[in-house]
């Protein structure tokens, strides 16, 4: 009998005592990373008075997530999962709480430092974390990603709120004193939580004595993940850098770009729900491709039309289909890889993703300086289409070779 039972629905997903406390440490761990980004650059601001500071900080952690996620990632499948989802919390949280005292005592540099070692530490519970949700239902793959999509879009609302209203009502360090203390909590979660992540995946028996395949191997195995998951990163960081400018271009309120950018979060929190619903017909992979290119024809429509409510209207739409993307890269990786290496494969979509965020807020940056916002959103608009599109090609002719090595082996013997 498996040690978990299988799961049919939401509800029941969610009355397991074990997914709540899944969800007590998702929360704590991801709400740090989301709440980081804009906190610091508000307590940067306010301690140095740049905001550049502020970006630095920030882009030093996201560096030291980037390349921790793979290494960290592997250690939450071959350590006892409670210990080292408890030390990297707390190593996290003391370096935050450090970097914020580093802040006020006038010294950046330090601060970016230390916002690089939490970078670091905290980037394998991403991985880990969602490896662990699959895991604990092992019946309903579809709806355990789905709703740790849905956990990661909330905490995305959550995180820039946070240190927003915080700062502005009271000083730039609570918010990200508070998830100090939020990651203190996950830590302390972490002993309700299995020994290990192979305690929750009836028959795997962990990794069989298996040696760690080396991170190039996973790169190979989910590369049409990896390169999709990037593009359509770029592709949001270009819709939210550009979007203001767009729509105070079209004589619409810039402001409207909240309106929207909130708009798209909660849709894609629909659109994640919905994709969990059911076991759709089939590869997940192919699932990926389609959406992510209807969310990049939606994106170039941005672009292209003329009306700042119609642009509104789009960007609101096209949420429905980036975050069912993302479930559906999720999925493919549990496809592809044994489940020894989800947390590898899991921890490398999150990096790659991140760094084409970070690199194409860069030349975002960059290109409107020159004014031309629309001609960078329809740019990157069709560039995910061409890329989506050869990711496919390249698969089949991949996939077609194979077939024909297998095909003359058979013929050899």
């Amino acid at each position: 009998m498996p040690p978990y039972p299988q799961v049919t629905g939401y509800r029941t997903l969610l009355t397991n005592s074990r997914v709540g406390w899944w969800l007590v440490a998702t929360v704590g761990t991801r709400l740090a990373v989301c709440t980081i980004p804009l906190g610091v650059v508000f307590a940067a601001e306010e301690h140095t008075g740049s905001y550049a500071w502020g970006a630095v900080i920030a882009c030093a952690f996201a560096g030291g997530e980037a390349i921790g996620a793979p290494r960290m990632g592997a250690r939450f499948q071959h350590r006892p999962l409670r210990r080292e989802l408890a030390g990297v919390s707390v190593i996290h949280a003391v370096a935050l709480a450090s970097m914020v005292v580093t802040l006020s005592l006038g010294m950046p540099l330090a601060a970016a430092a230390l916002a690089a070692v939490g970078g670091a530490a905290a980037s394998g519970t991403f991985g880990g974390l969602r490896t662990l949700i699959v895991r604990l239902v092992p019946g309903s793959r579809e709806k355990a990603l789905a709703l740790d999509v849905i956990v990661n879009q909330l905490c995305q609302i959550a995180g820039p709120a946070l240190a927003a209203a915080v700062a502005v009502a009271w000083t730039a360090d609570v918010p990200l004193l508070i998830v100090c203390g939020g990651l203190l909590i996950a830590a302390a979660s972490a002993v309700k939580l299995p020994d290990s992540l192979s305690a929750g995946e009836h028959g795997a028996g962990g990794s069989g004595g298996r040696a760690r395949p080396p991170t190039s191997a996973v790169i190979r195995a989910i590369w049409p993940s990896l390169v999709v998951a990037t593009l359509v990163l770029m592709l949001q960081a270009v819709l939210e850098v550009a979007l203001p400018g767009i729509i105070g271009d079209r004589d619409g309120p810039p402001a409207w770009a909240g309106l929207a950018l909130s708009g798209l979060a909660v849709t894609s929190i629909v659109g994640s729900f919905l994709y969990g619903l059911r076991r759709w017909r089939g590869r997940p992979h192919h699932h990926t491709l389609v959406l992510s290119g209807v969310f990049a024809l939606i994106v170039t429509a941005v672009g292209l039309t003329a009306s700042p409510v119609m642009t509104v209207v789009l960007v609101t739409g096209c949420g429905f289909f980036h975050a069912a993307a993302t479930t559906s890269r999720s999925l493919t990786v549990t496809e592809v890889l044994p489940a020894e290496d989800w947390p590898v494969g899991f921890s490398l979509l999150y990096s790659w993703g991140a760094v084409g965020f970070t690199v194409a807020s860069g030349i975002s940056a960059l290109f409107l300086a020159a004014g031309n916002a629309d001609v960078l959103l329809i740019a990157f608009g069709v560039i995910v289409l061409v890329g989506s599109a050869l990711t496919w090609w390249f698969e089949r002719i991949t996939l077609t070779a194979g077939a024909g090595r297998e095909s003359a082996a058979e013929v050899r013997t």
